[in-house]
């Protein structure tokens, strides 16, 4: 029998043979750790997260929203909810679709210029049922599944109006610009009245500098923003099928 000192051995206290290094890997293999228990609930899953995230920001907006305010509510660690939807970015995007699927959005109708103002109210719908979390859609070019569906109503109606299909990509971006930028402006307090202050300060203007606001001015005072909203999509509207090409002689 060959007795040897096997590397990693140091001053050993006697020498060892290789039945001693069998001996002692049987001994030493490590033990296998339990394996730890999810401390996800039983029965909790994706969409119930994504319900309570949902009802979070709906009511604190997203100064007042987190990852952390999330799991908290769930009674789960933050990272369960990542887990879940990998990042925050990706559940504030599904959030702003789960807010775009509670409202009732049109199906087409057959002619393009109605499908676009039917689109526009049901966007101007979402905005005034969820100010706190309207402004996140203007920060995914589609938020999922509820976002495909109105883009798909969008760009048909823009490919019906007989636009080539890079015209019809741009302005159907063109037209959710819109579409969102007003509805946001408005439950932010753009399309309201003037107040006391403002109309004050705009009557104060000299109206030599300032015709057009001295002549429009009343009309400031009692602003219809229905009418206004009607006024802008039609204007957008008409823009399109004056710019679309002529169907047998004749603008589509």
């Amino acid at each position: 029998m060959r007795w040897f000192c096997p590397k990693g051995f140091t001053k050993p206290s006697r020498w060892i043979t290789r039945y001693d290094l069998r001996r002692r890997s049987v001994k030493t293999n490590p033990v296998r750790k339990p394996k730890q228990r999810s401390r996800t609930p039983r029965g909790l899953d994706r969409s119930a997260i994504l319900e309570a995230a949902f009802a979070l920001i709906d009511e604190a907006g997203e100064d007042g929203f987190s990852v952390r305010k999330v799991g908290a509510a769930m009674g789960i660690d933050p990272m369960t909810v990542l887990h879940h939807f990998r990042s925050k970015e990706e559940l504030l995007r599904q959030i702003a679709d789960r807010a775009l699927g509670s409202i009732e959005l049109p199906s087409p109708s057959g002619k393009w210029q109605t499908d676009l103002m039917n689109v526009a109210v049901a966007y101007r719908e979402l905005a005034k049922r969820h100010p706190r979390l309207f402004h996140l859609h203007f920060r995914f070019h589609a938020t999922g599944m509820a976002d495909h569906i109105s883009s798909e109503i969008v760009y048909r109606a823009l490919l019906d109006a007989s636009l080539p299909a890079e015209r019809a990509a741009g302005l159907g971006l063109a037209f959710y610009a819109f579409v969102l930028g007003f509805a946001l402006a408005e439950i932010e307090g753009l399309l309201k009245p003037l107040d006391g202050t403002e109309e004050q300060e705009m009557a104060e203007l000299d109206a030599g500098t300032f015709p057009a606001t001295a002549t429009l001015l009343p009309a400031f005072r009692s602003l219809d923003s229905d009418r206004a909203f009607d006024d802008a999509v039609g204007a957008f509207i008409v823009g399109i099928a004056a710019g679309a090409p002529a169907r047998n002689g004749r603008a589509s």
